[in-house]
């Protein structure tokens, strides 16, 4: 008899606070509404080697973004996700699921 394991790690939400330097912001994202994949939430893709995500040190590749400064993320293109994102200024509050 053959038994498999699934590892399960619980889905959270939180809150991420980056401020927006001069390096940006520094991650990338992959999905959204009428991606070449279909339509998808936003996921982090890359978290770069330099810029507030990688000195905050929470936000992870393969996070889900729900929100951004409180503005849902749901149903929006890849396209409109990426100019909500370069157009926040200062402080920028990002809801995500881990």
């Amino acid at each position: 008899m053959l038994l498999f394991y699934i590892s399960y790690s619980p889905q959270f939400y939180r809150t991420i606070r980056l401020d927006r330097g001069a390096l940006g912001l520094g991650f990338s994202i992959v999905g959204g509404f009428s991606s070449p994949h279909g339509d998808l939430p936003i996921y982090v893709k890359t978290v770069f080697g330099k810029g507030a995500a990688i000195e905050d040190g929470r936000l992870q590749r393969g996070d889900q973004i729900i929100a951004v400064n409180g503005h849902s993320l749901e149903g929006v293109t890849h396209a409109g996700a990426v100019a909500i994102l370069k157009n926040t200024k200062g402080t920028v509050v990002l809801t995500v699921l881990s």
